[in-house]
């Protein structure tokens, strides 16, 4: 009587337990230091965000200072000025000064409205807040001469125009700006950047 065919493999291959334990320890290394690598780069990719709109707020502090600095140039040649070019101001609204003013008034303006609705990381947002209210004083100063002031009105609203009141917003916004700087290790003086600061 045959012998019955068996079926089954001639050998039995032995696992080797400590190699699948190598393994998953390994594949367990890899994704921690993946993990990692990730964690790293988003930490300097946000910032370098951070950076580069940080870079935009000193730019925009140095476009407020522009306005200010244009305010008080105009009032400067007025104070300087002769009489008759005091008289010109009050009683010509296209004159040189009050083109001027106008001009202060509505960049000012522009300035203060970008600062409030730009997009930023959280940590900037205190430093755009101040600067825009900077912008906004600029402009509000720089406003209180109407198109319609003639002669004595046009000469009281000048003289209702409070310099000190702009540098104290100003400066406010600047020791803000200073110290968020500060914080992301960035140089804020404009002269640092050539230039290139308008982004």
């Amino acid at each position: 009587m045959p012998e019955p065919r068996y079926s089954g493999f001639p050998f039995r291959r032995e696992v080797d337990h400590n190699v699948a334990v190598w393994g998953w320890i390994a594949i367990g290394v890899g994704s921690v230091l993946v993990c990692v690598a990730l964690a790293v780069g988003g930490v300097y990719g946000w910032r370098a965000i951070e950076r580069r709109y940080l870079l935009r707020l000193i730019s925009r502090r140095e476009a407020v200072y522009a306005v200010r600095q244009a305010l008080e140039d105009a009032l400067s040649r007025l104070a300087e000025g002769s009489d008759e070019q005091l008289h010109t101001f009050a009683r010509d609204p296209d004159s040189l000064e009050r083109r001027a003013m106008h001009e202060v008034w509505l960049r000012a303006r522009i300035l203060s409205d970008e600062l409030d609705t730009m997009p930023l990381p959280r940590r900037l947002v205190s430093a755009a807040s101040r600067l825009a209210d900077a912008a906004y004083e600029v402009s509000h100063e720089a406003g209180k001469v109407h198109d319609e002031d003639r002669e004595d009105l046009a000469l009281a609203a000048l003289s209702s125009i409070d310099l000190s009141a702009i540098a104290a917003v100003f400066e406010t916004a600047r020791v803000e700006l200073s110290r968020i700087c500060e914080v992301c290790s960035v140089e804020e003086d404009a002269s640092v950047y050539g230039g290139g600061l308008y982004l």
